[in-house]
């Protein structure tokens, strides 16, 4: 038999008539399992908890305190686990929204503590009422469906995140302008800020799922531990993925700075060769315009005229040079 109290703590603590003493009667009985959800408790509610399901103080304090780093931790009677439900927001911010979840894992019951709404828990509890076999296998198939759920919505986020790096990589070479230059660069970098993000979390979960998966603990048989490594897989693969892809925007962020500096060096050797051009005008503009009273051709009729094809003919050959060598 299961009883589930799943509710809004600040409505009313308990759904169903069930009150603390009659949990702490019936949590001697295997037969019961319990699955309590909280949100957004206060400290009063917390300790109540506590008391009735002998939690220690260290995890309810830390229960009361979010931005936990994900963790294990092993009780007398309980562990104690920090998980995270991640998605990502709609277009056009797409910003990663992380809930953090405080699970306390008993021998026949669960409790979700939460500040904030997590969707994850109603596609728990229907996936849950749909296997009633599993009710029969433990608390170890509550604490997996629970889990299992929240890693397989990571697939998702980080698909879109996929495919927001793959977009960038094709814009790369289709990019023309400063202002574009910037904008990839800092859709760049915010893209690579929410791969660490990730990572920071995905990475720790993975040690949570490998001490579920070997270590021996009174609370979860053999057959749940498999159910836990399969769990422990879809993370390995997450972190593979999130390592590829990281690497992967490194290596866009480089070629972005390559294709930008050479963007620049070729504005240099043009503006290197205009300067060599009009340098040269400048040195017969120069030349004729001293003051020197022998100078022949400033009698010539012609000077003038003659001065300035000069100039025009001398700079069309040192175009043509420059364009030979790729400076235009």
């Amino acid at each position: 038999m299961i009883t589930s109290i799943h509710c809004n703590i600040h409505e009313h603590i308990f759904t169903q008539s069930t009150g603390m003493d009659q949990i702490a009667e019936q949590l001697n009985d295997p037969k019961h399992i319990f699955w309590l959800d909280v949100q957004s408790p206060t400290e009063q509610e917390l300790n109540a908890i506590a008391d009735t399901f002998h939690l220690h103080p260290l995890a309810v304090e830390d229960a009361s305190h979010e931005h936990q780093r994900p963790k294990v931790e092993e009780y007398e009677n309980f562990f104690f686990l920090v998980f995270h439900a991640i998605y990502l927001n709609p277009p056009p911010e797409q910003e990663l929204d992380i809930k953090e979840l405080d699970i306390f894992v008993g021998k026949n019951y669960l409790i979700t503590v939460h500040t904030e709404p997590v969707q994850d828990l109603a596609e728990v509890e229907q996936r849950w009422k749909r296997n009633n076999t599993n009710m029969e296998k433990g608390i170890g198939m509550l604490l997996y469906s629970l889990l299992d759920t929240i890693v397989d919505n990571y697939f998702p986020t980080i698909d879109a995140l996929v495919d927001q790096a793959e977009n960038l990589e094709d814009l790369l070479f289709a990019q023309k302008g400063f202002v574009r230059e910037r904008q990839l660069t800092l859709d760049l970098l915010a893209l690579k800020k929410r791969f660490l993000t990730l990572r920071r979390i995905i990475t720790p979960e993975r040690d949570v799922l490998n001490v579920l998966t070997n270590r021996d603990n009174p609370f979860f048989t053999d057959h749940t531990t498999i159910y836990f490594r399969d769990v422990y897989d879809h993370i390995t693969r997450l972190t593979d993925t999130l390592d590829l892809y990281r690497d992967q925007l490194s290596t866009i962020m480089d070629a972005n700075l390559s294709v930008v500096s050479n963007e620049l060096n070729k504005v240099m050797r043009t503006l290197t060769a205009m300067s060599i051009i009009l340098m040269f005008d400048a040195l017969i503009a120069g030349i004729y315009g001293m003051n020197f009273t022998n100078m022949p051709e400033l009698q010539w009729h012609y000077g003038y005229f003659a001065a300035l094809l000069f100039m025009a003919v001398a700079s069309a050959l040192l175009m043509l040079y420059f364009r030979r060598l790729r400076w235009f």
